[in-house]
């Protein structure tokens, strides 16, 4: 066979991509699933959190064609219909519009992937549109008040009552994601240059550092020394935040467990709003603007936010006339 029918082949009078056409061969060989290809497409990624949330919305996606009976063995098998319906699902079960983005841009990102690999001769979703994502954040913040009561609730007769309570103040503190907290361990809190400062993998496993208060430092050592009396002593190489019922982590906490501690405690302080760790973190970023009136700019790095268009949907100022910079031209200032 020549260099050119290596290339191209006739079967039933179409042209035929050989190497696509024999890798479709040997995965009907291998009897390969779409999970393999999922997995090739995920490893891709480093952070596993990445790895997590991609397998998570595609298996969603999966799930819901299998619903319909739809058989997918390869990316070939997806359609430009089903994503539609898919889009228009989550739409109806009022999905917010920066969710719905999410889960349908991880189908299309494996759908590029998959045309990038030769998988696919062309991506039948490019053509599709999204829902347009809200400029403003929705989520809801906690007053000053609401995050004194929740703070002192907890009784910490218990390591999972003090382990609750250092939870919520890391929370509000920093500011911090929740698949951030859960990962800390004790070997992120170093001493540098007078500061204590904790090391924290972001999105995209970005570092950043963030220095601990003396008041944040104090409750971090008030934390370690009460777990002590439980039969747990923290080492460098574990968890900061301890959940198990009997002895040591030996693994992070799960996120959706941070989900039930916030929602416990403000369902004790009487908060009837609807709250989530991330209601903590725009706490933390909204007191910076709004409160002490920090530069958006430091409060961006604080947060961990590669732009600032993301650090000003938190910022309540813009709609605050008192201090709308109209005031402040005065073209007869005879001093300038």
């Amino acid at each position: 066979m020549s260099k050119k029918d290596n290339e191209v082949i006739k079967l039933h009078h179409k042209q035929i991509d050989l190497e696509l056409y024999n890798k479709f061969q040997d995965a009907n060989k291998k009897k390969t699933s779409i999970n393999d290809f999922i997995s090739e497409f995920i490893f891709q990624f480093l952070s596993k959190q990445t790895q997590k949330a991609y397998l998570q919305d595609l298996n969603n996606f999966f799930a819901f064609l299998a619903k319909g009976g739809v058989q997918v063995l390869t990316p070939s098998d997806i359609k430009g219909p089903h994503f539609q319906l898919y889009r228009d699902e989550l739409i109806e079960k009022k999905y917010s519009s920066a969710t719905i983005n999410r889960k349908l841009v991880a189908v299309r990102s494996f759908m590029k992937w998959s045309l990038a690999s030769k998988l696919i001769d062309h991506n039948p979703l490019d053509i599709i549109k999204l829902p347009k994502v809200r400029t403003e954040s929705p989520t809801v913040a906690f007053t000053d008040k609401e995050v004194l009561e929740m703070i002192k609730t907890p009784d910490l007769k218990t390591k999972k009552s003090c382990s609750d309570k250092i939870c919520m103040i890391l929370l509000f503190s920093l500011g911090l994601r929740r698949s951030e907290l859960v990962q800390i361990k004790l070997q992120d809190i170093q001493e540098d240059r007078n500061h204590f400062v904790l090391t924290i993998k972001g999105k995209g496993d970005k570092e950043r550092i963030l220095p601990l208060s003396n008041t944040l430092m104090k409750e971090i050592k008030d934390y370690i020394y009460r777990l002590k009396s439980f039969d747990i002593e923290l080492k460098s190489d574990d968890f900061l935040l301890q959940s198990a019922k009997k002895g040591k982590n030996n693994k992070s906490m799960d996120g959706s467990t941070v989900y039930r501690i916030i929602e416990k405690y403000a369902k004790l302080c009487g908060i009837n709003k609807k709250v989530s760790p991330h209601s903590c973190r725009a706490t933390a970023i909204s007191h910076l603007l709004d409160t002490q009136n920090t530069p958006i700019r430091d409060v961006a790095i604080f947060a961990g936010h590669s732009k600032i268009t993301t650090t000003e949907r938190y910022d309540k100022r813009r709609n605050n006339l008192d201090k709308s910079a109209a005031y402040q031209i005065n073209y007869n200032d005879e001093s300038a």
